[in-house]
């Protein structure tokens, strides 16, 4: 019992933060599942299983009275999963720490290019051209990839993507990356439960936990608008960079 509360009470405290920034509850719930004696891929299945039951709810939430463009969503999503595929393949023999650093480093940069450009994504902007347009499902076989193996601030690499290519605001990319995830993540967890990585008495609390935080989360952050965002944006993921930098 004191293994399940643990599990989640810090399920709805990732998931929450996570869905307000993009952030990645990983960051959080997967050290502290290794902490509790789960392997890594064991732990990796239980939050990639726990995500998609509380994805496509905080996407309504960011999304809701917002015109959508399925074209992109659809198709972006669609080139990810290739991505998806190849990175699951890679959780069981990439040396994680490795992993980190370079993503932590790439997480920071993101962080001062968002303190540098002040008005980045506080406001939808029209792009116009097809070719900046077109570049942003480039990104897609890249971010498919990330995910599949890792995950930890991929919703704050496809913000600054989105933002610059699509001309979305914070509440856009969240909204839009929470919907495009939830097929990665089912396609991660076929596979990962092909290789038989799966325990219901870690993954109901995991589970129970990532919808309570990922509503309120998301609720929240929407109330609140782009400006908060933003700084949860920058909070988080500069914690999130350094903890993965420096591996604490």
């Amino acid at each position: 019992m004191l293994t399940f509360f643990i599990i989640l009470v810090v399920s709805i405290i990732a998931t929450s933060l996570s869905s307000m920034s993009g952030g990645g509850a990983s960051v959080i719930n997967i050290p502290v599942l290794l902490s509790l004696g789960i392997s890594f891929p064991l732990a990796t299945a239980a939050q990639k299983i726990s995500s998609i039951f509380w994805v496509l709810p905080a996407s309504r939430n960011y999304l809701k009275d917002r015109k959508i463009d399925w074209k992109f969503l659809s198709i972006f999503s669609l080139i990810g999963l290739i991505g998806v595929y190849f990175g699951t393949l890679i959780v069981f023999s990439i040396n994680q720490r490795t992993a980190g650093i370079i993503v932590g480093i790439l997480i920071l940069s993101l962080v001062i290019y968002v303190l540098l450009k002040k008005d980045v994504g506080l406001s939808e902007k029209k792009v116009y051209s097809k070719l900046k347009q077109s570049v942003a499902y480039f990104f897609g076989l890249i971010l498919g990839f990330y995910e599949g193996f890792f995950g930890s601030g991929n919703g704050i690499l496809f913000s600054i993507v989105t933002l610059e290519t699509k001309g979305f605001d914070f509440v856009d990319a969240l909204g839009y990356y929470y919907s495009v995830v939830f097929p990665w993540e089912v396609l991660a967890i076929v596979m990962f439960l092909s290789k038989g990585y799966f325990s219901l008495e870690i993954m109901i609390p995991t589970i129970i936990g990532s919808l309570i935080g990922g509503y309120i989360g998301s609720r929240y952050a929407k109330y609140k608008g782009n400006k908060f965002i933003k700084i949860m944006f920058v909070i988080i993921g500069t914690i999130l960079g350094v903890k993965l930098l420096f591996g604490f």
